[in-house]
């Protein structure tokens, strides 16, 4: 057998793999482009190293030195675990705002009187060592939870946002898409919000009672599995496709209902296919909480004399009510990303954005229609997570 020493320091070089992943991307990314100049929003540009955005380059390079020089230590054993996780978080936060400090900086000397049209962007090696800085930061989120972890999740994306709001970014691309198109992207925002959220709402009221009937009934089980395993299998642009001629015919039989503003395109066809797509998680999730309780706890109750209905209000849905949440979590994240192909079929949202810099060839503008989705999906995960997490009752632990 191994000494215990041994397994624990293997086990201890295990555990920490993040760490030095995020600084072999980090040193990774200064091999590629940081920033793409382009004479006008549409033609191809030519890419730059950081060194060649800013003489000041090698103040980038510091964050990826100490925190190697961190890493170090941990391995030689002059510093504990929780230590050099935290330092390499600092670290990966101080690399994220200088990736944002230096594309912007880039993008104001870049741009000059004899370039009016000029178009800078953040290239694939910014965006990578942005991601390398979140590999870093999620390590140490991993094992401090709380405030620590808050602030440490949380203290780059303000001071990003501090960056953004003061004007400081205006020279990049996507800002000056952003900036031209702030009441569209506003009214889009809106839109893409209703969408994905009212979807997920009538998911909800049909999913629930839907699970429940198929953990009561053996007969009802296989037909509503059969069909919310069956739309999940159908593409998304494929299932918006299918909604637009059954309710163009309705709407053209029944007048009345192109009155109420149904029509084969726009928002009906989109919320249908997108609450069709947000059934399964619920279903299987409502359905999945009733089967593993306790047989137990439900004879106790029976015993109590309690009916199906009382049962079912008081014991089963409390018990049950965080996997149920957790399976409308899934659902609006899902939404979220799939309401941005509703724009195909008129029902707007991000997707607007998305499509119309694909037919320009734009690439910030497809950038500020998929930016804000994922931000969006981050969000309301994190969100679900600490709601789930105070709902769930003393004993049953995380969900």
């Amino acid at each position: 057998m191994q000494p215990v020493q041994q397994v624990q320091r293997e086990n201890k070089y295990q555990r920490d793999r993040t760490v030095p992943l995020g600084i072999a991307v980090g040193l990774l990314s200064f091999s590629l482009s940081f920033v793409t100049f382009r004479p006008n929003r549409i033609a191809s540009g030519s890419g730059l190293f950081v060194w060649e955005v800013s003489p000041l380059f090698f103040l980038l390079v510091i964050p990826w030195v100490l925190c190697g020089s961190v890493y170090a230590l941990f391995l030689l054993g002059s510093m504990k675990r929780e230590r050099m996780v935290l330092a390499a978080s600092v670290l990966g936060n101080a690399a994220v705002v200088g990736v944002f400090l230096f594309a912007g900086g880039g993008a104001r000397l870049l741009v000059s009187p004899d370039t009016p049209f000029a178009r800078t962007s953040m290239a694939f090696g910014a965006w990578t060592m942005v991601l390398a800085g979140y590999i870093l930061i999620i390590s140490s989120v991993r094992i401090r939870r709380g405030r620590v972890g808050a602030l440490l999740s949380l203290s780059g994306i303000m001071a990003v946002a501090v960056l953004f709001a003061t004007g400081f970014m205006n020279e990049l691309s996507i800002v000056k898409e952003y900036l031209v198109r702030k009441d569209r992207f506003l009214e889009e925002l809106g839109r893409h919000l209703f969408l994905s959220g009212t979807a997920v709402f009538l998911g909800a009221v049909i999913g629930i009672p839907l699970g429940i009937a198929a953990f009561r009934r053996r007969a009802v089980e296989r037909p509503v599995f059969f069909i919310v395993n069956t739309v999940q299998t159908i593409p998304s642009l494929a299932l918006f496709g299918l909604m637009i001629a059954p309710l163009a015919l309705l709407t053209r039989r029944f007048p009345l209902l192109r009155e109420l503003g149904i029509r084969g395109i726009g928002s009906t066809p989109a919320l249908i296919a997108l609450t069709l797509y947000a059934l399964l998680p619920i279903v299987r999730n409502t359905y999945t909480s009733l089967k593993v309780l306790d047989p137990a706890v439900v004879e106790s109750a029976l015993g109590m004399g309690m009916g199906k209905l009382q049962l079912l209000r008081m014991v089963e849905i409390p018990i049950s009510l965080p996997v149920v949440m957790s399976g409308i979590r899934v659902s609006m994240v899902q939404a979220v990303g799939n309401t941005t192909v509703a724009a195909l079929i008129g029902a707007g949202g991000f997707g607007v954005f998305v499509f119309q810099g694909l037919g320009q060839a734009a690439f910030d503008l497809i950038l500020l229609g998929t930016l804000p989705v994922v931000v969006l999906a981050v969000l309301i995960d994190r969100v679900m997570q600490h709601f789930i997490r105070f709902i769930t009752p003393r004993g049953l632990g995380e969900v």
